[in-house]
């Protein structure tokens, strides 16, 4: 009969993943969400180990711990404490409780692996199932490639819970050349956005080149605005990124919700922060060239954060783009790149931050249209609308910087964000 252990998290994404890893392993494994209802599951279920957190609701987990003790029938049952506070006197606290073991979080797969291995064995007086746990983490061993890998590059989906050592939570999105899943990356236990390249994009001429080329780049930025990127891999022939996870959305969803569009006061707080990222890619020779408010992410602090710099490139590097090969968002594109230039500098990316207010504050494009070859043709000819015309609330001093991002000529726009931080810190206050 398999080993029964509780897992009692108040986190959705640790308890998934470490019901997950334990039962690949053979284990009956039942969650819990806080600490009442561990003493309930742990009376129904008779576990022969409890993981528990310290820090959850209607009951904690050291609390939990001291009822657990005074129970006969949970008296002797080895209890794991998990908790993110590592001083000497919370672990104390742990012990005093009546807990075996404690685990400051994050913590490696290989901690936990050792101490349940110990616990069990302790409990058991013997040898169990659990010697085949390896040190190094709770993992499975070694298997024949995935099936759910080649069922990926069929469909372009993602079947299993499981890729690349990753537990997958659900599907955050899908785009032409990736679909990105809310994952459990294996070493600490945190969650991530864990993009996968589609198989059907990885096979066209030069995109694994320049994704590559893109992420070597993104890795090494790190800025409060900017979205992380941690690592690219492969893993049986998929190609995936491992980035930072924004609790938020885009700003294109504000753009499908109603009223369809942000105020001023918001608008100028996120072309602040969306600007000093440029600022800081400007400072190190970068540009992006998909600057569009799908890439613009707000997180659950109300902050803007710039990612997916698919695109992205050294300002001077103009051997990665051919002439006259656009890259970029039609609806966001410069003069300079709806021409396909190669001589594209920072400029471009204000130019398409521009465009992405004038959209988010009027609700609308700058030149709405869903004929892609003629919206490109008119960011080359034709001088976009006054912000007033279609937001007539925005205020003039406002509406200036917007006319001043998106001419036509890219010697009349700002030259650096620099430039346009200093322009919007000297607005006067709504």
């Amino acid at each position: 009969m398999a080993e029964r252990i509780l897992v009692a998290d108040d986190s959705r994404e640790l308890r998934t993943v470490l019901s997950s890893q334990l039962s690949k392993l053979g284990f009956d494994v039942k969650v819990a969400v806080d600490g009442q209802d561990a003493l309930r599951c742990a009376l129904d279920f008779q576990p022969q180990l409890i993981i528990m957190d310290i820090m959850m609701p209607k009951l904690d987990g050291l609390n939990a711990t001291r009822r657990m003790r005074e129970d006969p029938r949970l008296k002797h049952t080895p209890i794991i404490l998990l908790s993110s506070l590592g001083e000497e006197g919370d672990v104390m606290a742990g012990i005093e409780a009546g807990a075996d073991e404690y685990l400051v979080k994050p913590f490696r797969q290989g901690e936990l692996a050792a101490k349940v291995r110990i616990l069990l064995r302790k409990l058991a007086g013997q040898k169990k199932k659990l010697d085949e746990t390896t040190v190094h983490g709770l993992e499975e061993k070694p298997r024949e490639k995935d099936t759910s890998v080649r069922r990926f590059k069929e469909t372009g989906q993602i079947v299993s819970k499981e890729f690349a050592g990753f537990t997958i939570l659900d599907k955050l999105g899908q785009g032409g050349t990736a679909t990105v899943y809310r994952a459990m990356e294996p070493i600490h236990l945190k969650p991530v956005a864990l993009k996968v390249i589609s198989p059907f994009a990885a096979v066209r001429e030069g995109f694994l080149k320049r994704l590559r080329r893109s992420n070597e780049i993104s890795i090494k930025l790190v800025h409060t605005a900017i979205v992380r990127t941690y690592t690219m891999g492969e893993y049986q022939g998929v190609h995936f990124v491992v980035q930072e996870l924004v609790d938020g959305a885009p700003l294109d969803q504000r753009l499908e919700k109603s009223p369809g569009h942000i105020n001023e006061a918001e608008a100028r707080r996120y072309l602040a922060q969306v600007a000093s990222a440029l600022d800081y890619l400007h400072e190190r020779k970068l540009i992006h060239r998909d600057v569009k408010p799908g890439n613009i992410y707000i997180s659950s602090k109300d902050e803007a954060k710039l990612g997916d710099f698919g695109l992205s490139r050294l300002s001077e590097d103009t051997a990665q783009t051919a002439e006259g090969y656009l890259l970029g968002t039609p609806h966001y594109i410069s003069p300079e790149q709806a021409n396909g230039s190669k001589d594209i500098d920072i400029r471009s990316d204000l130019y398409a931050l521009g465009a992405c207010f004038y959209h988010l504050l009027a609700g609308e494009a700058v030149f709405p249209g869903d004929n892609m070859q003629q919206v490109v043709l008119q960011h080359l000819t034709k001088e976009p609308p006054s912000i007033k015309a279609k937001a007539p609330t925005v205020s003039d001093g406002f509406a200036a910087i917007l006319a001043k991002l998106l001419h036509k000529e890219r010697d009349q726009r700002y030259q650096t964000p620099a430039e346009l931080l200093k322009d919007l810190a000297a607005l006067p206050a709504l």
